[in-house]
């Protein structure tokens, strides 16, 4: 079976959970025989390799915060006609607005759509392209062959505004054995203390509301976080001023450390050995930053949206989305826990997700909806609605 991977930025992954979902779950499925052709974007893979196993094929388009996933899943739809798919299977609700498209130019594939988040509701999108967001909802729960949510929230959603019922497979969550501290050293760091948030640096995950908090919680408790600096990991997506603003924050915030986008070892080190996570978006799909560092055991304080709770539960602190006050006292409550009660607190959390988040399971779960899609006749497969 060859299925074609689109609308996505590319493989490996930078940064980015949509990035990572497709890197990840194209790996497994190549462990399971499929053939995998992933269309990647120039500008974001440069010289890196493709995985082994995936087929790299480069689309074009226009580089632009508008313009640059709309384009790039166009010309990778035409030119995936060489590739003869079984399954397109297309990622995020901006690139679903060529899924008719699709469908048109591939009639004997069947179209897969995965939801991965209201891309709608993120701060950094204007007017016009919120409309066009809205309508890639749509497209993604009507013309899809069959639509997946990565939540049981996103399911919710798309059934309560589409009468479309997707298919739920949530993200999975792969990490590397940590074998030694020398990145830590290179940033100047020490194992379990300090505080990690590691995101795209873009308005709606809420960076300057955690370094105005981490601010706040200085100025009440220097006592307290002295030796706990706020390191933040990652870059941005089309959003230089956000940045901007961001670095002039943290010149501002003793203690605030931006430490760039991070890979490999330096990356695994950093999520291993952080006293707690940070994940404290306004909106989120299912994020695999928070499935990363619960899978390294450590705790996590998570913004109250569904999405973050759904993953964990009870286990973890609940803080109000925005609200720099209400983050400042999670900080200072986990703080003033001892090692040992942070590490159980994160040992919970790494048991509830486990088994419900491995790739290899998802991977598995993923190629029998193909399969059976493929079974189908052609106009039966359509997303299954509510009566």
């Amino acid at each position: 079976m060859t299925i074609v991977m689109v609308g996505h930025k590319g493989v490996p992954a930078r940064s980015g959970g949509i990035e990572r979902h497709v890197e990840e779950l194209s790996a497994a499925l190549v462990r399971l025989g499929a053939r995998v052709v992933s269309y990647d974007r120039a500008w974001y893979v440069g010289e890196v390799p493709s995985p082994s196993g995936i087929t790299r094929r480069v689309s074009y388009g226009v580089t632009t915060k508008h313009l640059d996933a709309i384009t790039h899943t166009f010309t990778a739809l035409v030119l995936s006609l060489r590739d003869k798919p079984d399954v397109i299977h297309m990622h995020g609700v901006g690139p679903s607005l060529l899924a008719p498209l699709a469908r048109v130019l591939h009639p004997k594939a069947r179209l897969v759509c995965t939801f991965h988040c209201i891309d709608r509701t993120h701060a950094k999108w204007g007017a016009f392209a919120r409309i066009m967001l809205r309508a890639g909802e749509w497209f993604t729960c009507r013309f899809a062959h069959r639509t997946i949510a990565v939540s049981d929230a996103l399911a919710a959603y798309c059934l309560d505004e589409y009468q479309c019922q997707p298919a739920v497979i949530p993200n999975g969550v792969r990490v590397p054995s940590v074998e030694s501290h020398d990145a830590l050293s290179s940033f100047g760091l020490e194992p379990n203390r300090y505080i990690a948030m590691v995101t795209r640096l873009i308005p709606h995950k809420n960076v300057h509301v955690a370094i105005g908090a981490y601010r706040a919680l200085t100025e009440r408790r220097p006592d307290l976080v002295k030796t706990y600096p706020l390191v933040i990991v990652g870059s941005g997506a089309f959003t230089s001023v956000y940045e901007q603003e961001l670095k002039q924050l943290a010149e501002a915030t003793p203690g605030v450390r931006l430490l760039g986008e991070q890979h490999g070892a330096a990356l695994a080190s950093l999520q291993a050995n952080a006293t707690a996570h940070l994940s404290i978006a306004s909106s989120e799909g299912m994020s695999i930053a928070l499935l990363e560092a619960i899978c390294y055991g450590r705790p996590v304080i998570v913004s109250d949206i569904p999405e973050n709770t759904e993953v964990t539960g009870t286990l973890a602190p609940n803080v109000i989305p925005n609200d720099v006050m209400s983050l400042a006292h999670a900080i200072e409550t986990m703080l003033e826990l001892s090692d040992a009660e942070r590490n159980a607190m994160g040992e919970k959390l790494r048991e509830r997700i486990l088994v419900k988040h491995d790739w290899n399971e998802i991977a598995k779960t993923t190629l029998e909806l193909y399969r059976e899609l493929k079974q189908e006749p052609l106009e039966c497969a359509v997303p299954v609605t509510a009566p």
